[in-house]
């Protein structure tokens, strides 16, 4: 996808948001934002599919939220790293599939099209 039809359509995206009355921190989650400030094209939450929300969201909750409980708790306790890697990737697919589910059930609420048709 070009970088002028991804901007025109993510600027649709935000109208067609707002105008559902959508504030902007249920319309962009923060990943999002990172990533597109990053320079990646990736598809506002809400106009993602959702194995996409759940890896990008999980991934991202996994890996961050594990790295702060081993240095904040895990390592001083004795925890083995292959327990920590572990538990952070259950609690990463626990947080992607919450998330996922909110936003597809977001999306159909307010009635949103597809990324395609925008």
């Amino acid at each position: 996808m070009k970088d002028a039809e991804f901007k025109r359509k993510r600027k649709k995206a935000y109208a067609l948001m707002a105008a559902t009355g959508l504030r902007r921190s249920q319309r962009i989650p923060a990943t999002y934002r990172l990533l597109w400030w990053l320079g990646i094209k990736k598809r506002p939450a809400l106009f993602a599919s959702f194995w996409s929300n759940l890896i990008l969201l999980g991934g991202y909750y996994a890996v961050f939220w594990g790295w702060m409980m081993w240095f904040i708790t895990w390592q001083s306790r004795g925890y083995s790293p292959l327990a920590s890697v572990i538990t952070a990737l259950a609690a990463g697919l626990l947080f992607g599939l919450i998330m996922a589910s909110i936003l597809r059930r977001r999306r159909k609420a307010k009635c949103l099209p597809d990324w395609e048709q925008l």
